[in-house]
């Protein structure tokens, strides 16, 4: 098992036994552990996450982890590619935050930047209301980039391609001692020559 216990990115029946014999000790932590151990499963066991969230959702003492709980789950659904899935699981990452505004993520960019890059045209209204609504909450280059991105490709505008190219280049946080944080990467290659062409 990983040093801490409950962030295995690995999963078997042995350490499967060892996290939940753990977890059963645990008490006043308990929830955040098995969400936690969610989170870090999306990628590499997606399957395994969405069953711990259904525990999580069977077994929490409150509601404090729900908006984790629910990133986890959409996470996992991306990476098995149950599109339609996920794009329930965003909308309820996004309605819980509203209950919980404290408790936010950045499925209010993510989830507009999913839906136009992938040409999800009956998510496409819902989408541009969510970018509108949240416009305030941009902090990072790569926030900026995947708000003006989404508009660009949802519109078909030339200038919102621009700003988003603009983002892309930008190689500095701003942040003090976190000058790499929230830059955009290589990963974003394919959008952007779709932006470029619409920039044009």
């Amino acid at each position: 098992m990983a040093d801490d216990w409950y962030r295995n990115h690995n999963w078997n029946s042995e350490i499967e036994s060892q996290f939940f014999e753990k977890l059963s000790r645990s008490r006043s932590q308990r929830d955040q552990y098995l969400v936690i151990q969610a989170l870090s499963l999306t990628s590499t066991f997606p399957e395994i996450s969405i069953q711990l969230v259904s525990e999580f959702f069977k077994t929490r003492k409150d509601d404090f982890e729900d908006v984790r709980a629910l990133l986890a789950k959409t996470n996992a659904l991306l990476n098995l590619n149950r599109i339609d899935e996920a794009i329930e699981a965003y909308r309820a990452v996004l309605k819980r935050e509203e209950e919980f505004p404290k408790h936010q993520t950045t499925a209010y960019i993510d989830y507009p930047y999913f839906v136009a890059t992938h040409n999800i045209e009956s998510e496409y209204s819902n989408a541009l209301s969510v970018l509108e609504k949240h416009f305030d909450r941009l902090m990072f280059p790569a926030d900026c980039y995947k708000w003006y991105a989404a508009k660009a490709l949802i519109e078909n505008n030339s200038d919102y391609a621009s700003k988003a190219l603009d983002a892309a280049e930008v190689k500095r946080s701003g942040f003090r001692f976190h000058q790499s944080i929230g830059l955009v990467g290589k990963e974003h290659a394919d959008t952007i020559e779709r932006l470029c062409n619409i920039s044009t």
